[in-house]
């Protein structure tokens, strides 16, 4: 009998689960919030577009969730640490992390800590919006190739406008930094005692859907095309990777020093890291024909078209790339920058986190019809990802009256929500 070990690095936690080979049976599982900042993630009052975490969370909450879930399996009958059989990582991005030349994140280092640029950049900073509308100025007329594969629109939620943000804004911590990796990409290396971040193995998931990664133009952006932004990310780029892989290529193997902190043995295989909702699509079962959407924080959707079929680009979405989801499947993503994220601001914020009280008006929104309380809402509240692509965006609540009830103010947002998701569906 064999098992698995799965790690999901989430927007405000660390889930870890076991489960048995030969029927998906979920024996034990663990989740650890991460402890700083506010729900886990390094906010600014003066800046609504940032959002950091900091890395010692993650290796935290790495051994804590894997023993909790190792400690839960062990109760049931026939469980076997010694027969688990390979690690799993996913996590959220683009979730650009600056290190030092031995590949530890610089915010571990005590002259860093309290610096929120030397923290890791999380999927929903937008801080870099200008410097994504650059980049999407600068491929059009130089590489639309590069942008046609994403939407035609480079995002603020991806590698090149975070990093180059720093640059711009931080530049003693760009010049600290060795190199820049991909969280989803640092997990694996971590298990599997990579110390430099030249040898990192990058998944093709995030390098083609957050990094204008394509084998087609020889990876990632060539340097002239990055001197054109910044000369010094056309330095970057040679201490960056040059292949990136898919899933059926591993990240490593699992080292001596974290096999004896998780109670595994070394050796293990440690799968190449995707973004959490692309190894959630092959979860769900996703293949031709069935679209996917994972809803979390945010939300995404994601589709697999076979690579020996012809795959248009679509205006808007967040990238069609070769592997990202499926070997041998074209992986198409888009999705909703906020859904969780509101829900959770209408708990705490509107409901005071009175569990009772959103309860009660979940029961009085569900009795209503569909624009019964005759308001309109956007759920803009974190810009608009697909298919506008514009962090800048902002909710929005229209037709509000004296007589307007909190329930009506709810419903108004699950169906901004529901239209969301309508529009991306449509475009696809």
């Amino acid at each position: 009998m064999s098992f698995t070990l799965g790690l999901d690095f989430g927007t405000n936690s660390v889930r870890a689960l076991v489960v048995r080979c030969a029927d998906g049976a979920e024996l034990g599982s663990c989740v650890v919030n991460y402890p700083s900042g506010r729900q886990g993630v390094l906010l600014d009052p003066r800046d609504h577009q940032l959002a950091r975490q900091r890395p010692g969370d993650y290796l935290q909450g790495l051994e804590k969730s894997v023993k909790g879930a190792l400690a839960r399996a062990g109760k049931q009958r026939g469980f076997d640490a010694t027969k688990i059989v390979g690690v799993g990582v996913d996590a959220t991005g683009s979730s650009p992390l600056p290190v030092d030349r031995h590949n530890s994140p610089l915010a571990l280092d005590p002259k860093w800590r309290k610096n929120l640029n030397a923290q890791c950049w999380l999927w929903k900073d937008h801080t870099g919006w200008r410097e994504a509308a650059r980049i999407t100025e600068l491929a059009a007329q130089h590489r639309p190739h590069f942008i046609a594969k994403c939407g035609n629109t480079y995002s603020s939620e991806w590698w090149w406008s975070k990093i180059w943000h720093c640059r711009n804004v931080a530049p003693q911590v760009f010049d600290a930094a060795f190199s820049w990796v991909e969280l989803a990409d640092w997990l694996p290396a971590v298990l599997a005692g990579v110390a430099d971040p030249r040898r990192v193995k990058a998944g093709v998931c995030p390098a083609g859907h957050k990094a204008m990664y394509c084998d087609e133009w020889g990876g990632l952006p060539d340097k002239e095309f990055l001197a054109l932004l910044d000369p010094r990310l056309a330095d970057l780029r040679d201490r960056l990777y040059v292949k990136a892989w898919d899933a059926t290529e591993p990240a490593g193997e699992l080292c001596a020093e974290w096999a004896a902190k998780l109670g595994l043995p070394a050796g293990l295989p440690v799968a190449i890291g995707e973004l959490d909702v692309h190894y959630g699509a092959i979860g769900c079962g996703v293949a031709e024909g069935t679209l996917v959407k994972v809803i979390g924080t945010s939300a995404c959707d994601c589709g697999v078209v076979s690579a020996d079929k012809r795959v248009p680009d679509i205006p808007g979405i967040c990238g069609i790339v070769k592997g990202a989801i499926l070997p041998g499947y074209y992986g198409l993503e888009a999705g909703q920058s906020a859904v969780g994220d509101i829900f959770n601001w209408w708990v705490d914020v509107v409901c005071g986190g009175d569990g009772g009280l959103h309860a009660k008006l979940s029961r009085e929104a569900a009795k209503l019809r569909p624009g019964q309380g005759g308001l309109l809402a956007l759920d803009w509240n974190n810009g608009n990802r697909t298919i506008l692509v514009d962090p800048t965006l902002s909710g929005l609540l229209l037709g509000q009256t004296l007589h307007t009830t909190r329930a009506e103010i709810y419903r108004a947002l699950i169906e901004a929500t529901a239209f969301g998701a309508r529009a991306i569906i449509e475009r696809f």
